[in-house]
């Protein structure tokens, strides 16, 4: 008969939350690297907006375009604050994740220590049965032994 742990049902479903889990924290971890790649190339353009700025002082420009290099700064920065945001609420969520994720494993360990002491405890008891066995096979053989000898005596 072999070992058989009674929670394995259980086990295996705390195996499916922990791999839900660790999907979950990697979808949440590649949502704030795509915000900080926006949030980086957002900054970019601001650079490159401001650096050409920068450049056309010292040339003759109209009024127009420059309300209107204001207006795309101020857009641009706009965008940058709720970018700010997203990236700020998407590593709240990536540390909830984290939490669950960690919390999942919590229970998946103690489940598998469960286990694995459970069979422990299993294969010693098995050994000492097997020892038992012995033992009583040994006590039969020396019972026919002493009685072999009894009787051709």
């Amino acid at each position: 008969m072999p070992f058989e742990f009674r929670l394995e049902k259980v086990l295996q479903y705390r195996k499916r939350v922990v791999e839900k889990h660790t999907r979950d924290v990697a979808q949440a971890n590649r949502t704030v690297v795509g915000i900080q790649e926006k949030v980086q190339g957002m900054g970019e353009d601001i650079h490159k907006v401001l650096q050409t700025n920068s450049q056309e002082m010292h040339s003759t420009m109209n009024v127009e375009t420059l309300i209107a290099r204001g207006q795309w700064l101020a857009f641009l920065e706009d965008t940058l604050k709720e970018l700010e945001i997203d990236l700020a609420t998407a590593r709240a969520e990536l540390s909830r994740q984290r939490g669950f994720l960690t919390s999942a494993w919590q229970d998946l360990e103690v489940l598998e220590r469960l286990r694995e002491k459970q069979k422990t405890m299993w294969f010693e008891e098995q050994g000492k049965l097997e020892n038992k066995e012995l033992d009583e096979i040994g006590q039969i053989r020396a019972d026919r032994s002493q009685r072999e000898k009894v009787s051709t005596s």
